[in-house]
């Protein structure tokens, strides 16, 4: 009696198939969720730049008074302060509760109508400024943000009363 089966040759070849095909899989399943982690963790670090650009749009524009500090610039709305501080490698964000946004960033300037403010002067009104520019460092390039406030015509004659004369 004659019984049908395979024989080791076909086993073997076929066992062959299957663990070449299961090592593709895994290099390509591998592949692909190193792709998306990279992706992923690419979003998150974007999502940091959308969100300080965001806002610090926000605070300029709601802002009456924007003023230069040593280590940054504070908003002032109604008295209500929103300041930020720049260190190379974080940008804080202190109100009631203090926001880090972990960026590296460079050359952060201040102007009032276009004249540099670089230093702290000895009056509020010498440190008033209406632009801030800095650098922000993502993936070794280099993205300028600049913001630029527009003061209302009574915020300017509030700020110098001789202008009407």
């Amino acid at each position: 009696m004659r019984v049908k089966a395979f024989t080791i040759m076909e086993v073997t070849i076929t066992m062959l198939v299957a663990g070449l095909l299961i090592g593709i899989t895994y290099s390509v399943y591998s592949i692909v969720i190193q792709s998306y982690r990279s992706f992923e963790d690419k979003n998150e670090r974007m999502i940091v730049l959308v969100s300080l650009d965001r806002v610090i749009k926000r605070d300029f524009d709601r802002a009456d008074s924007i003023l230069r500090e040593s280590d940054g610039v504070t908003l002032i709305d109604n008295g209500h302060i929103v300041e930020y501080a720049f260190y190379p490698d974080f940008i804080l964000r202190k109100t009631g509760k203090i926001d880090t946004f972990k960026v590296k960033n460079q050359n952060w300037i201040t102007s009032f109508e276009n004249t540099p403010v670089n230093e702290l002067q000895t009056t509020t009104e010498q440190n008033r400024v209406d632009q801030l520019d800095f650098t922000i460092i993502f993936e070794n390039e280099k993205i300028p943000y600049h913001y630029h406030k527009l003061y209302s015509s009574e915020n300017l004659i509030q700020r110098n009363p001789n202008a009407l004369n």
